[in-house]
């Protein structure tokens, strides 16, 4: 059975939610049937049920409107993010050029997709219910499924609105799915006492006479707490350097050669054409990073040996790049591959149209597709790979925003 007849014949929004709630995989390709990432899939295929172009609108309406549908690919990526903030949500979506699924549409859409109901929300939807609940006869004797509306007519002329008591079933679903926000009034009852605000002026507001005081008190000890401070500011600092390793083998798509032109400028060298120019590999490389979500300038350390690692490094390693060599994590305080990737993001670097090895599969590691011979691919492939290790930290490593 081809992709096209297998899609008509299936509902992308009841295979999404049913591959969620038994734990199947849901599958990404490119235009070439090649395994791809969400963002550059052209097919999002649900095993052999049924494959759908990644794009497909599906029944889940966004707000009060019929006509307008979340896609597919906006309900794959807002559940693959949903532990994000909102705001974080927001941000990516918008980056991406994907759908955002509202902030009223999030609860019951994640209560839809894992099962823990069987209803999809929406007001339009409760409008949906209470029709058919109180569809007249007349519609029911011909197997049509009726919404119906007040003051909407049948086909012979006659009336066919809702009745008062299909209205009211209808307000009371409605106002069970609204969720109360704050209001103006709300905020000004809402019975805090400021009296501490006093105290606070006199804090940052001191008199002069108290000022003197202070100041003579810790004129004393002021330079020596200073350097003190600035020591263990400085330490602190350097400790908490996120940390990525790359693999060490010189054949090694990325390695210490070519990763900082990666990270930093956006462009992919092939590190043959460094090693023939003879250049010294760097011990370590340091790489500093906008965070877009934060607007925080972070700086990231790179290396390819963990030998003198110590607790606070292997607590700062974020993402690792392995070519699938199982003998890259000897030594290494997790004893697998997949416990490796349990505890750090695994990116796996190749072609576009390689594919990873089938050791891998079981690892628990991403794709890094890089094009052959399309250099100005590199950026929007760095611009992802930047956003999945930004993901990582705020869900497994937020001290580092701090």
């Amino acid at each position: 059975m081809s992709a096209t007849t297998t899609a008509t014949a299936a509902d992308p929004l009841e295979l999404f939610r049913r591959y969620t709630v038994e734990g199947k995989t849901i599958e990404y390709l490119d235009a070439d049937g090649n395994p791809s990432d969400l963002l550059k899939a052209a097919t999002v295929r649900f095993g052999e049920d049924a494959s759908f172009p990644r794009d497909t609108p599906t029944r889940y309406s966004r707000g009060n409107s019929d006509s307008d549908q979340y896609t597919l690919s906006a309900l794959l990526h807002f559940f693959s993010h949903r532990d994000q903030s909102f705001y974080e949500y927001m941000k990516t979506t918008n980056t991406l050029g994907l759908q955002t699924v509202s902030f009223s549409d999030r609860g019951s859409l994640l209560d839809y997709i894992t099962g823990k109901t069987d209803k999809f929300g929406g007001a339009d939807n409760a409008t949906a219910v209470a029709g058919e609940k109180h569809a007249s006869s007349d519609a029911a004797g011909d197997g049509r499924r009726t919404r119906l509306r007040t003051g909407e007519t049948d086909g012979a002329g006659g009336e066919s609105g809702l009745s008062a008591d299909s209205a009211n079933d209808v307000a009371r679903e409605v106002m069970r799915r609204e969720r109360s926000l704050v209001s103006t009034s709300s905020a000004l009852s809402s019975g805090k006492s400021f009296a501490h605000v006093q105290d606070l002026i006199k804090e940052l507001f001191p008199s002069k006479s108290a000022v003197d005081a202070k100041n003579k008190a810790s004129s004393a000890s002021g330079s020596k707490a200073e350097n003190g401070a600035s020591r263990r500011k400085s330490s602190h600092r350097k400790r908490r350097d996120p940390i990525i390793v790359v693999p060490a083998a010189a054949t090694a798509m990325l390695n210490m050669y070519n990763i900082q032109e990666l990270l930093q400028n956006h462009n992919f060298v092939d590190n043959r054409a460094l090693l023939e120019q003879g250049g010294q590999k760097p011990r370590e490389i340091f790489v500093e990073h906008v965070m877009p979500s934060t607007g925080q300038n972070m700086r990231f350390r790179v290396v390819d040996s963990v030998q003198d690692f110590g607790e606070a490094d292997w607590n700062s390693l974020v993402c690792v790049f392995t070519q699938g060599a199982a003998w890259q994590f000897k030594n290494w305080i997790w004893k697998s591959p997949e416990e490796v990737f349990q505890n750090c993001l695994g990116m796996y670097p190749k072609h576009q149209d390689e594919q990873p090895k089938e050791s891998t599969r079981t690892w628990g590691i991403s794709p890094l597709d890089i094009e052959r011979n399309k250099r100005h691919m590199d950026r929007a492939t760095v611009v992802g790979l930047w956003s999945s290790i930004e993901q990582f930290m705020a869900r497994n490593k937020p001290d580092f925003f701090m």
